[in-house]
């Protein structure tokens, strides 16, 4: 079932008796993994019904999974100090990392052949048999954000003092992009020429990686906790307290213009997300309320749906046919979009 353009069509709820706190997709869209705050590693079908599997847990609580982009392999973390590598076929774990720290970051790389595992100042990097390829040296600070660049054996790790872009693949390399203050998001654009960071001090900062210039949106009225870039490459929505902030990056790009401002919110908000496709956005707020926008076209909402509680996760499928919505009530939410 697919809704008609405009539309979030509430497809199918599963309670799940906790707090979400990561979830992510299978490559086809028919099934997926949720970590749950109070530690639980659940497995939700989706097709052809609904349905939920616990699978397993970390103890003291989960941080955060994922799910190659096309294989059969995702990954766990907990405040266990674990990160777990499971096979979607079996079900079967095997612990490939453990300390004393969180490592709060999972991220597989595009073709699946890595997962990079963030944890504290440290970056690492697994293959898919779960083997230690590559430690880096440790961050000035925290690691808030991991981002793997297209079609790129890169990926950016992003905290306090800006970016660092490491290279995967023969030759290693790492570069710094260093900048005041914390970066809290990172966020490629479609092909991988601009890397964006929202900043804690009310900022969006750009980094125009490919041509080695940057450049900083100021001006929110507080610190910008989520970044997306449209499926289409042109629009870079920002959340900052109960405002959607949407750049236009056609033409010249956005320097020297005026954003388009979404305000429908009456809270903060607590997530967005980009469909992989088009220019179809959705933002969730403590005020309960899911809204779908379409960035370019209007400031209004072209649908709005509430929620059973304040929104912990917005996540769609691949094919951008799903959007998968978690919250604090223990619940997850199945559109068609």
């Amino acid at each position: 079932m697919i809704a008609a353009p405009g539309q979030l069509r509430l497809r199918s709820r599963i309670e799940l008796g906790d707090y979400p706190v990561d979830a992510a997709w299978s490559p086809d869209g028919k099934a997926m993994i949720v970590a749950c705050g109070a530690g639980g590693i659940t497995l939700l079908q989706i097709e052809p019904e609904a349905s939920a599997r616990p699978v397993g847990a970390h103890a003291g609580g989960a941080l955060a999974v994922t799910w190659q982009k096309a294989g059969n392999l995702f990954a766990s973390s907990g405040q266990d100090g674990a990160v777990l590598l499971w096979d979607a076929r079996t079900l079967e774990s095997r612990q490939i990392h453990a300390g004393t720290q969180w490592s709060e970051h999972l991220a597989f790389a595009d073709n699946g052949r890595l997962l990079a595992v963030a944890t504290g100042r440290t970056l690492q990097l697994f293959d898919a048999g779960g083997a230690l390829r590559q430690s880096f040296e440790p961050h000035p600070g925290v690691i808030a954000a991991l981002a793997w660049r297209p079609k790129s054996a890169e990926i950016a790790a992003a905290g306090n003092g800006g970016v660092r872009i490491h290279r995967a693949e023969p030759p290693l390399e790492s570069r710094d992009y260093a900048w005041r203050g914390a970066c809290l998001t990172a966020s490629w654009n479609a092909d991988g020429r601009i890397l964006a960071t929202g900043m804690q001090d009310g900022s969006v900062h750009l980094w125009y990686v490919a041509s080695g210039t940057e450049s900083q949106m100021d001006g929110y009225g507080s610190k910008v906790s989520a970044t997306g870039w449209s499926g289409n490459g042109r629009y870079l929505a920002s959340a900052a307290g109960n405002s959607v902030v949407v750049w236009d990056f056609s033409g010249k790009g956005p320097e020297g213009t005026r954003p388009l401002e979404l305000r429908s919110h009456s809270e903060r908000i607590s997530a967005l997300a980009c469909r992989p496709s088009g220019t179809w956005l959705v933002s969730a707020a403590r005020d309960r309320r899911l809204l779908l926008w379409r960035m370019g076209a209007s400031d209004t909402p072209q649908d709005a749906h509430l929620l059973a509680d304040e929104c912990t996760l917005l996540r769609y499928s691949r094919s951008g046919e799903r959007l998968a919505v978690g919250d604090a009530r223990g619940g997850l939410s199945i559109f068609a979009c």
